[in-house]
C-alpha cells in the first residue's frame, strides 16, 4: 500500500522516490521516502523536501502526512 502511495506521488512529479526506512508503531506503520537518486548515492543535493513520511493504520487506512509537523502529531489528525 505504501509502495504504490509513493510510486503515485512519484509519477504525479515525474520523478523516481523509493522507500528508505520503516518503523512499526502502536498506531500502524510509517514509510519515509526520498528521491531514487538519494537512496542510491546519498548525495544531499537530490534529496526531497517537504515529504513526510507515509502512514498506514492498523485497519490499512493510508495516509501521506505532512512533513511541516512531527509525525508523532501528524499522525493523531489522522
Amino acid at each position: 500500500m505504501a509502495e504504490r502511495t509513493v510510486r503515485g506521488l512519484a509519477d504525479a512529479s515525474n520523478d523516481e522516490f523509493d522507500i528508505v526506512r520503516n518503523e512499526a508503531i502502536d498506531e500502524g506503520w510509517l514509510f519515509f521516502y526520498d528521491s531514487k537518486e538519494f537512496a542510491e548515492t546519498g548525495n544531499y543535493s537530490s534529496r526531497l523536501a517537504g515529504n513526510g513520511p507515509i502512514f498506514v493504520d492498523r485497519s490499512g487506512a493510508v495516509k501521506a502526512l505532512r512533513s511541516a509537523i512531527p509525525w508523532q502529531v501528524a499522525i493523531r489528525g489522522s
